[in-house]
């Protein structure tokens, strides 16, 4: 108060030089401040103190400690003067998080849990938690409703924005313990994403953090490794089916054309956070309002919504198909058909059976739907998983095995589980080409590479068994997979190679109704014995053959086709395949 008066109080200035005797001196000192307070004592005057510690007041260094004059600091001669705020310094590195409205049950209880935790009586150490699990922005809304309640602001950094030089870092540790108790507020600092934290001092921000006295939570993915600190753990439980459906409903509440079937449909194929759902409803709300159809059905915008912000997470793991076959397009027997309409049958009916029917609290684990496509190439594995795709409405992902497979021991295994964590949001079917050079047998351990390999494989029977979404995996080497992995598949598909029959057709339905043709005989090109892959590179080529040509396509087109065909497949056309042709 006596920094602070020469700032409020224009006659202070003559006071100062009065109570000191000395005329130049009309300002604070803290020689003036020993004489003239009531009990003090010199460790007031140290810079470990509290008073220069949290910087409330800062002596000039110019001239001897106590003779020099007294400055308060700006931030706290406002906050006495009744105008807070965040400390300039701050700005740029802390973000305010303001609370949320309602959260969901679950996240509820773990709001009030991680407030209990800061305001405790008896607490045995500093109120700092580790926050874990759910996505970000749901960890930051809960955090922030526990401030809320515990009658706190609260204020998030990066970990990787923190500095990197001690020095810095203990100004800064200083800085936020005086602001957290003048605002009041709580820290909320968020672990570094891979790749991205900047290289510290040896357990530097750890260093940092075990510095505040002030209600921290460290929020991240994953919890650190155990032993680096004493803070207490909480995991943000996931939200299940019923409270996904309860944040549909009241999101579209009011929305024409909206059942309750419908959104239980919404809720059993899309497990997204609060937040997402909240932002996809508003989407398809938006999407009719602009479409003019404000007594439309908003059920497939709202779908559409889901979808689009399923698929975000995926967008950088996979290669996304829209799907656009369908049925027609498929040229298999009523075997394997029946196979594929039971698949979309389990997926689409899940909700039902899971949910309502109480299967869920009984199978517990391996409810997912898991797919298993065998077959020669180009027998059409991968159309019918796109046909599957569609009849779901959902995206089609086909996992590239060279961004989840590393060299790096442990690497692997996080691209797969960042695989399934983003495909269990529900926007998509995951498609593993080639699944035998992942899903393959585990061998003998004979060095340390076997037992890592092996370590890969047990992993992903463990993720596939805990899996609640629709994967199919296609192989043209079926007795390569590992037999654990056959006992989790629930459907097996065989794709055979095609008949003569199943190649005429392939045939009529391969080249477009509108392309132009003379003489093309589906009979006598069902005579080339290849698979439906190669059927389509044939016609194509020989398409592109005629139109550099600048007539329709006829056979001979075809017969040149093929032959460049045979030659990639290395082999040889027979006169009994090619008879009669031209």
């Amino acid at each position: 108060m006596l920094a602070a008066a020469p700032a409020i109080d224009p006659t202070a200035a003559a006071r100062c030089a009065a109570a000191g005797g000395d005329p130049g001196h009309t300002y604070p000192t803290f020689s003036l401040a020993l004489a003239a307070l009531d009990q003090p004592h010199w460790s007031a005057l140290t810079p470990v103190g509290p008073l220069r510690r949290f910087r409330l007041v800062e002596p000039d260094d110019e001239t001897a400690l106590t003779a020099s004059r007294l400055r308060i600091d700006e931030r706290v001669l406002h906050f006495l003067v009744g105008v807070p705020y965040l400390d300039v310094r701050l700005h740029g590195l802390l973000t305010p998080v303001r609370p949320p409205g309602k959260l969901p049950g679950p996240h509820e209880r773990c709001a009030a849990e991680l407030a209990h935790g800061w305001t405790a009586t008896g607490l045995t150490g500093p109120p700092h938690t580790e926050l874990t699990g759910a996505d970000r922005r749901t960890r930051w809304d809960i955090a922030a409703a526990a401030a809320h309640r515990a009658g706190l602001g609260l204020y998030a950094a990066h970990r990787e924005d923190l500095p990197t030089e001690p020095a810095e870092r203990e100004r800064l540790a200083r800085l936020w313990q005086r602001e957290a108790i003048l605002i009041p507020a709580a820290l909320l600092v968020e672990g570094g994403e891979p790749g991205r934290e900047r290289p510290q001092a040896p357990n530097g921000t750890e260093a940092f953090l075990a510095s505040l006295a002030v209600p921290l939570v460290v929020s991240g993915d994953e919890p650190p490794s155990a032993g680096t600190s004493d803070r207490s753990r909480l995991t943000v439980p996931p939200l299940g089916p019923e409270e996904q459906l309860a944040i549909w409903a009241a999101a579209l509440d009011g929305a024409p054309g909206i059942a309750e079937g419908e959104l239980r449909a919404l809720a059993a194929q899309f497990s997204l956070p609060g937040h997402v759902i909240r932002s996809a409803a508003a989407t398809a709300r938006r999407a009719a309002e602009d479409g003019g159809d404000n007594g439309a059905d908003i059920s497939p915008l709202a779908w559409h919504a889901g979808l689009v912000e399923a698929r975000m997470s995926l967008d950088e793991l996979g290669r996304r198909v829209e799907p656009r076959a369908d049925w027609e397009d498929l040229v298999l027997e009523e075997r394997q058909r029946a196979t594929l309409r039971e698949i979309v049958a389990h997926v689409r009916r899940r909700g039902t059976v899971y949910q309502e029917w109480g299967f869920e609290s009984v199978l517990r684990r391996g409810l997912g739907v898991t797919a298993l496509f065998a077959g020669g190439s180009g027998t059409g594995k991968t159309l019918a998983a796109e046909v599957v795709a569609g009849r779901l409405g959902v995206d089609l992902f086909v996992i590239d095995l060279s961004q989840v497979v590393s060299k790096y021991i442990g690497e692997t295994e996080k691209n797969l589980r960042r695989v399934f964590d983003a495909a269990e949001r529900g926007g998509a079917l995951l498609l593993f080409d080639e699944a035998d050079a992942l899903f393959g047998k585990r061998s003998e351990i004979k060095d340390s590479h076997d037992r890592y390999a092996n370590l890969e494989v047990s992993y992903l029977l463990m993720r596939m068994e805990a899996y609640r979404g629709l994967a199919v995996l296609t192989t043209n080497m079926k007795k390569a997979l590992d037999p654990a992995f056959m006992r989790r598949i629930r459907f097996v598909v065989d794709f055979p190679f095609p008949g003569v029959p199943e190649r005429a057709e392939i045939w009529r339905r391969v080249i477009p109704e509108q392309t132009p043709s003379r003489g093309l005989d589906p009979e006598r090109l069902a005579q080339l014995t290849v698979a439906g892959g190669s059927i389509r590179n044939i016609a194509l080529s020989g398409a592109f053959l005629a139109a550099d040509e600048g007539c329709p396509v006829e056979m001979r087109h075809l017969l040149a086709a093929a032959r460049t065909e045979y030659l990639k497949l290395e082999r040889s056309l027979t006169p009994s395949e090619v008879g009669g042709w031209i």
